[in-house]
């Protein structure tokens, strides 16, 4: 994997502290760059939304998420592929990626052993609500900058 640029660090950086403030009186952690377990695979996603506090988590990581977010540019073909499949396969619901290169968030939904069946493009005039949150609007031009 290439180092990571500054526009990824920034772009990670205001979707985490975004999301950290808007769930901040929900039940939810939001973790930036920081492991889950998923079985046989210890991935670090940029950020990952797990159900709890922090202290739940001090004896071990998240075994699964309710959303999982990636920043894509150089990584934006491993993050769609290799990636997409291994949250795929450990049954995270949701999987975004907030790609870079096109200026797009692509969600991923409906986890299959193989993928995900549901693909979708949103621009940024457009805003996602989260599975797990379903009343919650994201600006997609908030995430991306």
């Amino acid at each position: 994997m290439a180092p990571t640029g500054p526009e990824h660090s920034t772009t990670n950086d205001r979707a985490g502290r975004r999301l950290i403030l808007l769930l901040a009186d929900k039940p939810y952690y939001v973790r930036i760059q920081n492991p889950l377990s998923l079985g046989d695979s210890e991935p670090v996603p940029d950020i990952a939304v797990v159900p709890g506090k922090p202290e739940d988590y001090r004896e071990a990581h998240p075994s699964s998420a309710l959303l999982v977010i990636e920043i894509a540019d150089t990584s934006l073909e491993y993050d769609r592929t290799v990636k997409a499949g291994v949250y795929a396969s450990a049954g995270i619901p949701e999987y975004w990626i907030v790609n870079l290169v096109e200026r797009v968030v692509e969600v991923y939904r409906e986890p299959t052993q193989t993928g995900c069946r549901s693909v979708h493009l949103t621009t940024v005039e457009e805003s996602i609500s989260p599975l797990f949150e379903p009343n919650l609007r994201i600006d997609v031009k908030g995430l991306l900058g």
